[in-house]
């Protein structure tokens, strides 16, 4: 199926199919694409980065950078293209669990989705601390609502939310370094492979819906509150629940300048957890591909 015209009186943009985790606030910007700015329907499947190599896959997907990484191993043509959100991430954990400091976390159980950008920024925190994560227990779970059965979690929001609400005054809070500086942000990146981009037909179809994730995250950034509604259902949050932690989520519209250094820097903890050779930077360059963003801005 195919809806309005592209620019210029162009053929009709086609519908769409999209991949990422359905649950994602960091998904926004797709959701506001998706209703109404991109000029045709935007089929969104569960799913990220690995389906674009399954059976019918989508044309495009979202991940963090930590799963680019991972499949990009089996995946050389895999193509990072445009960041959706960057995503800040907080440790929560309990005070009567005897922490007090970050350093405090040796010897406690953590709970966080193992080998995701939450197990990620657990290991750039312990570093401050000149920890490691052999330091602590990882209980592999995605923390949320209900009492925490560990000592202190970490996962995206609004999951770390309902972990710091579940706690109450029993919560102390560890995100930044002691200049206050950040630590890290998750990358929530949107993906292609290399064959679709080299395909005229569908590499104009992917400029122009990135091109409508652009105008979703300008949309965003000056009055987020239209988007909540198109969250409030997929995520399970409600909109008090979205406004507490929409400070931890930055829809800049763009594919951030930094994305390789990330990317490099981040290499060898992943080539560690797959238990692999770490790729030099100039392996991992192909994997960042700002032609995209060039063409939707008419650059």
């Amino acid at each position: 199926a195919t809806n309005s015209a592209g620019a210029g009186g162009m053929a009709p943009y086609p519908d769409l199919n999209f991949a990422g985790l359905v649950s994602a606030v960091e998904l926004a910007p797709v959701r506001l694409a998706a209703n109404g700015i991109y000029p045709a329907k935007v089929n969104i499947a569960s799913g990220g980065v690995d389906n674009l190599f399954g059976n019918n896959p989508p044309l495009v997907a979202t991940n963090a950078e930590t799963q680019a990484l991972r499949a990009s191993v089996q995946h050389a043509n895999l193509r990072i293209i445009f960041t959706v959100c960057e995503g800040l991430y907080r440790i929560e954990a309990k005070k009567s669990s005897g922490i007090a400091t970050l350093a405090d976390l040796r010897g406690k159980r953590i709970a966080l989705p193992t080998g995701t950008s939450s197990n990620y920024f657990l290991y750039k925190m312990l570093g401050l601390v000149n920890l490691q994560e052999s330091d602590v227990t990882i209980v592999n779970q995605s923390p949320g609502k209900g009492s925490l059965s560990a000592d202190a979690a970490t996962i995206w929001e609004p999951g770390i939310q309902y972990v710091a609400d579940g706690l109450g005054s029993d919560a102390v809070e560890f995100q930044k370094d002691d200049q206050g500086r950040e630590v890290y942000r998750e990358l929530f990146n949107l993906h292609a492979t290399a064959e679709s981009l080299a395909d005229a037909s569908k590499r104009r179809t992917i400029v122009g819906f990135v091109r409508s994730l652009i105008t979703a995250s300008t949309q965003i950034r000056q009055d987020p509150t239209p988007v909540f509604a198109l969250l409030t259902g997929p995520t399970g949050a409600t909109q008090s629940d979205l406004t507490k932690v929409w400070k931890y989520e930055r829809f800049a519209g763009t594919l951030v300048s930094d994305a390789l250094d990330v990317l490099e820097q981040e290499e060898p903890w992943r080539a560690k957890l797959d238990n692999r050779t770490a790729r030099t930077r100039a392996e991992l360059a192909p994997l960042v591909d700002d032609s995209v963003l060039k063409e939707a801005l008419g650059m």
